[in-house]
């Protein structure tokens, strides 16, 4: 009966020993897929920045360090913006007045900051420089930065 009742003890340690190194990995594993979840956040949002810009005819006026808004071939305007730690982006179709649709790119952003190769006309830029910083849940920052150049604007300049 000592015997059943000293391995039913010895079972009882080694099975909250195992519980307990369970919740310690599942805990690691949570921080590092919110690590990598703002990683991708970030990369992701920049990518769409980038080829959004690449593929615009200009920088419209009212631009600034806080706001950035393009034009396509097509006329329609976005505008990229960050709002309560949302990359947020709008569209204004031609001949409306205002814009509308605001769609969330990122979310966890702390800082989303442009600055253009003319900094006192944007508007006449043709590289629009972006820097992104996004965080994780513990705050950890994850910054990006890159140049970006209106390619329709350096062809057709040229």
């Amino acid at each position: 009966m000592i015997e059943v009742l000293l391995a039913a003890a010895l079972m009882v340690i080694i099975m909250t020993a195992c519980l307990h190194i369970s919740k310690i990995s599942i805990s690691w594993w949570q921080k590092g897929r919110d690590r990598i979840d703002a990683q991708q956040n970030a990369r992701v949002a920049m990518m769409f920045l980038t080829g959004e810009i690449q593929a615009a005819r200009e920088v419209v006026s009212g631009s600034n360090a806080e706001v950035l808004i393009i034009a396509t071939l097509l006329g329609k305007q976005y505008r990229f913006e960050l709002k309560d730690g949302n990359l947020r982006r709008a569209v204004k179709n031609p001949g409306s007045l205002t814009f509308e649709g605001y769609n969330l790119l990122a979310y966890g952003v702390k800082k989303l900051e442009f600055a253009y190769d003319r900094p006192a006309l944007p508007q006449a830029s043709r590289v629009v420089t972006i820097h992104l910083v996004c965080c994780d849940p513990e705050g950890r920052e994850f910054p990006l930065t890159t140049a970006v150049a209106l390619r329709l604007k350096l062809l057709n300049e040229e």
